[in-house]
């Protein structure tokens, strides 16, 4: 992992302000083209638009997964291997 993209995985967001404190950090990466979004996989349950986000570092090429966190569903942000 590179200064870049994330030094930890996220296996969680256990409170709201640890997921607002990610967002932000991603949202930054993104606007400095540190980071890009590389595609969106829907999850396929119907009626719903939830899924799994995939970005990738443009320094290192690691990829990474981010699951929104939705109620009690506490969503991720891992590495693709």
């Amino acid at each position: 992992m590179c200064p870049d993209c994330f030094e930890n995985e996220f296996r969680s967001f256990p409170t709201e302000k640890a997921w607002l404190e990610f967002d932000l950090s991603l949202t930054k990466k993104l606007g400095s083209k540190k980071m890009r979004n590389v595609e969106f996989r829907p999850d396929g349950k119907r009626d719903k638009d939830d899924g799994e986000y995939i970005y990738e570092c443009m320094n290192c090429k690691e990829r990474w997964k981010l699951k929104d966190p939705d109620y009690s569903i506490r969503g991720y942000f891992l590495k693709i291997y």
